[in-house]
């Protein structure tokens, strides 16, 4: 975590330009043409480049002017004249000279531009020369006092310079030393390959600056904690001429403290020396510990241009102490709404000092909620925050990551708010049959209306009613049992020992889901049964017959029973001991439904008669079981 940085900027410098393109050069105006002083100097044109440059008289400086017709000399007039001899002499009465009266001097064939300081070392001239057609021998830079008349001499000219490997501009070999702290007017004079020179009057300018050297940075606190982040940071400030070393006065020098994790850097705060030549910064952390100086260049109060000179400082980190904090909900963990409803919930956060949570204002509340909806609250001044509910499901709390460094991250993920509205559930399809044995099979589905399925964590309840008004609860059944769909029930019923009548099922709903009813079902079948089927004796003599007698009847609406002619009868014995019944022997009855049967009685064991329904209409019966003891 990183705090800003203080700067300061006063001097607007140059920018650094590749010598590789013409962007943005700046022209000066053309100088006037002068006289070589000579009359037998060759006229030129602008097609033909001089071959010699003159220098002015009393300075001796290169011009930038092409020779013209000397002083003096009248210019002959133009006449026509006939396609020369290619053999002999150009005849001197043949192409016309230049009028004397046209002063403009032929385009420069390099550009200079970008001259100022350089930005890897403030002391030492940077410039970009470009050109199409022509090669650079050489290049002198003449510095002047800013404004000071063009016949003013040189303070200073440097010839030395080298091409930056990265940016392709070139920076003066060794640093510039001038007369005097100031702004200086650069002019640049550029020899092509051909020993030409031209010459570009003001094409920059330069500011030979003082040489700022920052200490190392101190704090006067050794931690920060969520109580104490305000603290003082301070270093040492040298100021020296960069031309004699000489130390001058840092008072009014202003150095940048800033935040080296910023982008590129969050300036914290900018202090001015003081007569003791130290800076000092008072700083409050919110997001961040870590200093470093940033710059020191302008005026200032300090009455002369400087720069900071040397490396990046050292970064200064003052450790933060951040204390433990939790989430605790002051509302229930589960809530039930109304539908259509909602609810607010509320908590706090709270940090540990010592062994004491305290309430913990101004920090962000990050609230997680049901179907992706979110939102960020604040804490009040003790601590606590509270939320308006959207939809049913499980809230989670955390404070903002990263929102505090004094701070640790807590949630609520152990401890979540479940807030209940019921939504619409249909107990939809709804399937009830009944079965020879005489039982209700009864099988649905409860829609939860896209919600998730109950997968065996909710029950539905299974009602009978005889005549459709009197309900009686029969049983529940789990919903998404095992082998089963996760929406689906199924269950065998019976009420008093039947199956006929009506039937329904119960949802009676949860906090998250309504309740609702299934549709109702009447089922029925015929009931039958077995009388007689009691042997005349209960104990025989081994392999003795057993004889069984009596009706297979059914009964009807009305509650009369007759018997059911010309159907099976069948007698089953169990061997004693055993749990298997086994087939002895059938009957067809009569035409009242009576049967007679008889069996070997070979061991002992128990005797029953039974009748199986040939259709869907009827219920199976049999009649009593006997045991019957073989001697």
């Amino acid at each position: 975590m990183t705090a800003g940085a203080l700067l300061t900027a006063a001097l607007a410098l140059p920018a650094a330009a590749a010598d590789s393109g013409p962007s943005g050069p700046g022209r000066p105006a053309s100088q006037p043409a002068e006289s070589p002083g000579t009359a037998d100097v060759p006229t030129t044109t602008e097609a033909d480049p001089p071959t010699d440059t003159p220098t002015d008289p009393s300075t001796g400086t290169p011009t930038e002017s092409p020779t013209v017709t000397p002083t003096g000399t009248a210019s002959p007039e133009p006449t026509d004249t006939a396609t020369p001899d290619p053999t002999g002499p150009t005849d001197p009465t043949g192409p016309a000279s230049p009028d004397p009266t046209d002063t403009t001097a032929p385009p420069h064939q390099f550009q200079v531009y970008s001259v100022g300081n350089a930005w890897s070392d403030h002391w030492k001239l940077s410039l970009s020369v470009y050109s199409e057609t022509a090669g650079v021998a050489g290049i002198t830079a003449h510095f002047r006092a800013h404004s000071a008349s063009a016949e003013t001499p040189d303070a200073a000219t440097t010839s030395e310079f080298v091409t930056d490997p990265t940016y392709g501009n070139r920076v003066s070999a060794q640093r510039v030393v001038l007369p005097a702290m100031g702004v200086y007017d650069v002019s640049v004079d550029v020899t092509d390959t051909t020993g030409n020179v031209e010459r570009f009057a003001d094409a920059g300018s330069f500011t030979y600056a003082a040489r700022v050297s920052v200490g190392k940075l101190a704090s006067d606190r050794s931690s920060v904690d969520y109580e104490h982040r305000s603290y003082t940071v301070s270093a040492p400030v040298t100021v020296t001429d960069p031309g004699t070393g000489a130390l001058l006065d840092p008072a009014g020098v202003s150095v940048a403290l800033t935040d080296p994790n910023g982008s590129p850097y969050d300036t914290v705060a900018v202090a001015s020396a003081r007569a003791d030549g130290r800076v000092a910064a008072p700083v409050t952390v919110t997001r961040g510990i870590t200093y470093r100086t940033a710059s020191a260049d302008g005026t200032a109060t300090a009455g002369y241009p400087y720069f900071l000179s040397g490396s990046d400082q050292v970064p200064l980190t003052v450790p933060a102490k951040a204390e433990t904090t939790r989430i605790r909900m002051l509302s229930s963990s589960n809530i039930n709404v109304p539908r259509g409803g909602h609810t607010t919930i509320k908590g706090v956060l709270e940090r540990r000092v010592g062994s004491t949570w305290v309430g913990t204002p101004g920090q962000k509340i990050y609230a997680l909620q049901p179907a992706y909806f979110s939102a960020t609250v604040t804490t009040t001044a003790n601590g606590t925050f509270s939320v308006t509910s959207g939809p049913a499901g499980a809230y989670y709390f955390c404070n903002y990551w990263d929102y505090d460094p004094f701070l640790l991250s807590t949630d609520s993920t152990r401890t979540p708010v479940y807030v209940h509205i019921p939504t619409t559930s249909r107990v939809t399809p709804f399937h009830v049959s009944e079965d020879e044995y005489g039982e209700a099979v009864i099988d649905g589905h409860l829609d939860l209306h896209g919600s998730e399925f109950a997968n065996n964590t909710h029950s539905m309840t299974i009602q009978y009613s005889s005549n459709g008004r009197s309900w009686h609860t029969v049983g529940t059944t789990r919903i998404g049992r095992q082998g089963l769909s996760g929406d689906e029930f199924r269950t065998y019923a019976t009420y008093g020992g039947q199956a006929n009548g009506y039937w329904r099922a119960y949802f009676p709903g949860t906090p998250d889901y309504s309740p609702s009813y299934s549709t109702t079902v009447k089922v029925y079948r015929t009931p039958t049964r077995v009388t007689g089927g009691k042997p005349g004796h209960t104990t025989v003599r081994k392999n003795t017959y057993v004889g069984l007698g009596g009706h297979v009847q059914q009964r009807s609406t009305s509650g009369r029973w007759s018997g059911v002619s010309r159907t099976y009868a069948y007698l089953e014995f169990r061997p004693a001991g055993s749990k298997t019944w086994h087939y002895v022997s059938r009957v067809k009855t009569d035409s009242k439904g009576t049967y007679h049967l008889r069996g070997k009685a070979t061991r002992s064991g128990t005797w029953v008669v039974v009748w199986f329904t040939t259709d869907s209409r009827h219920i199976d019966s049999n009649g009593p079981e006997t045991y019957v003891r073989v001697k």
